[in-house]
């Protein structure tokens, strides 16, 4: 597994994990950058390997299309540095977050990790939701440990091999039509496409692109067998081959559910083909943005982050709460740890009592943060954020021509309950505001509690009519409040 050399920019760190308040602004220093990714494809012959995203069991694999990487741009001003990496997965939890964090040494004082999931569904489980059987989980703690291990050597590598740079940034807005669509209403569909691409200072040779879109990578579907990036990974080959130096994809707000716009019924060969023309669309789009951004070769970096507890009030969740502690920890409602037996205790008691008392339900620990460049700035979001709750849209000004609530639907959103503005992306005054999903965690589906709807049941079963699929993967209605409270504190002057 050796990493791809690059550049690298620099970085500042502004806070330690937990803190708030900014740090006094920084001083425009150079800019050093490096880039490269690692494959991270599992070994079919011994590591035993089960799909995700699809279903309530994984799929065992009967090969692979194409590879998966761990992907990294690190940034630093000679003081201050942060790794934005990417894993071709799900998703990943919190705990391994902080065990790559360790592993490093990087603190969050001066050294930061932003690292995020593609959310592919073509590849292993990561997360601990499709084993062999529902609920058992599919993560071979083998080739975990081999990510993680890819991971810190790809950062540790790319961190020594920082070279100065210059850097451009744009924000485009790429008409959805043919390449995403909303599965539930309201249709509000999140336009926008970041990209920043960083070149030697001396020569000029690009070390690496990074991209930001909204779709959930899920091009191929459950019948496919074969390991996929699903359209990162093709979106991202064509970035490199067209410059040469590293691509890093970075999810954007996916949840609500932002899929991709293909027809039905497509065949397995189908879907490859559509996932190669969405992923090369999405990076010709980026790469024709970048042609004739400026460039900034000195910039003032900051970075804060804070640590946001969220109940768990998802009924399926507390039936398997002990599934739950793969990748958090575990506290009652004072914040003290609850033990593996007190977990067991607690899913036990809500299967024999349903519902578990409010006193008695646990809460999970997870971080939002806040990453500045310049004048380009990071929004990390852990889970899949409905991107009404982020760019507004109740209006119909991102339905790109479909009906904001489609007349077949039983049971539309109360739309005139929707919350008002000024939304998620309005408070990032960047123009470059990027809004990265399943960053630093993986907690579910984050939606508008107005519009929650769940039967009030064990098994959260039979759904609501019409769309609320997303409710029984969501850890609750009230983690989007927490959260976006959070934001507010944290985007605070």
């Amino acid at each position: 597994m050796r990493a791809a050399a690059g550049v690298v920019l620099s970085l500042f760190f502004a806070a330690a994990p937990g803190h708030t308040a900014a740090p006094a602004p920084a001083a425009e220093g150079k800019l050093y950058a490096a880039a490269g990714k690692v494959d991270i494809t599992p070994d079919l012959k011994n590591e035993r390997t089960w799909l995700a995203g699809f279903g309530a069991m994984g799929r065992r694999p009967a090969g692979v299309h194409d590879p998966l990487y761990a992907r990294a741009l690190v940034l630093s001003d000679g003081e201050r540095t942060v790794a934005f990496a990417v894993v071709d997965a799900v998703g990943i939890f919190r705990e391994d977050v902080a065990e790559v964090r360790r592993r490093l040494g990087w603190d969050g004082v001066k050294k930061y990790l932003f690292l995020s999931a593609t959310h592919t569904h073509s590849g292993p489980d990561t997360s601990g939701l499709w084993g062999r059987w529902p609920a058992v989980s599919g993560v071979n703690e083998s080739y975990r440990q081999r990510t993680l291990d890819a991971l810190v050597g790809l950062v540790q590598g790319l961190a020594a091999e920082l070279k100065e740079a210059e850097m451009s940034a744009v924000r485009r807005d790429l008409d959805p039509r043919g390449l995403c669509a909303d599965s539930r209403d309201p249709v509000v569909i999140d336009p926008e496409l970041d990209a920043v691409q960083v070149r030697a200072k001396a020569g000029g040779a690009v070390i690496g692109t990074l991209v930001r879109w909204s779709c959930h990578p899920e091009v191929i579907g459950r019948k496919n067998l074969l390991i996929s990036a699903d359209y990162p990974g093709a979106l991202c080959a064509k970035i490199e081959d067209q410059t040469g130096g590293a691509c890093i994809f970075q999810t954007g707000i996916i949840g609500g559910l932002m899929t991709p716009d293909i027809a039905d019924g497509l065949s397995v060969a189908e879907e490859y083909g559509e996932m190669k023309r969405i992923g090369e669309a999405v990076a010709d789009a980026a790469l024709g943005a970048l042609k004739d951004a400026p460039r900034v070769s000195r910039a003032a970096i900051a970075f804060k982050t804070k640590t946001v507890r969220l109940p768990v009030q998802n009924s399926r969740y507390l039936l398997f709460l002990p599934n739950l502690a793969f990748g958090h920890r575990i506290f009652d409602r004072d914040g003290r740890i609850v033990g593996r037996g007190a977990r067991w205790g607690l899913a036990l008691r809500h299967l024999f009592f349903f519902p578990l008392a409010e006193r008695l339900r646990p809460w999970v620990e997870t971080e939002v943060s806040h990453v500045r460049v310049g004048a380009l700035e990071f929004l990390g979001i852990p889970g899949e954020l409905f991107p009404e709750l982020a760019i507004g849209g109740y209006d119909g000004r991102y339905r790109f021509g479909h009906d904001l609530t489609r007349p077949t639907n039983p049971n539309p959103p109360r739309l005139t309950a929707a919350p008002k503005g000024p939304y998620l992306r309005d408070k990032i005054k960047a123009d470059v505001g990027v809004l990265v999903g399943l960053a630093n965690d993986e907690v579910g589906y984050l939606m508008p509690d107005y519009d929650f709807q769940a039967r009030p049941s064990r098994s959260m079963e039979p759904r609501m009519p019409g769309t609320h699929y997303e409710e029984t993967n969501s850890i609750g209605p009230a983690a989007s409040g927490l959260l976006l409270k959070a934001y507010d504190e944290l985007l605070a002057p």
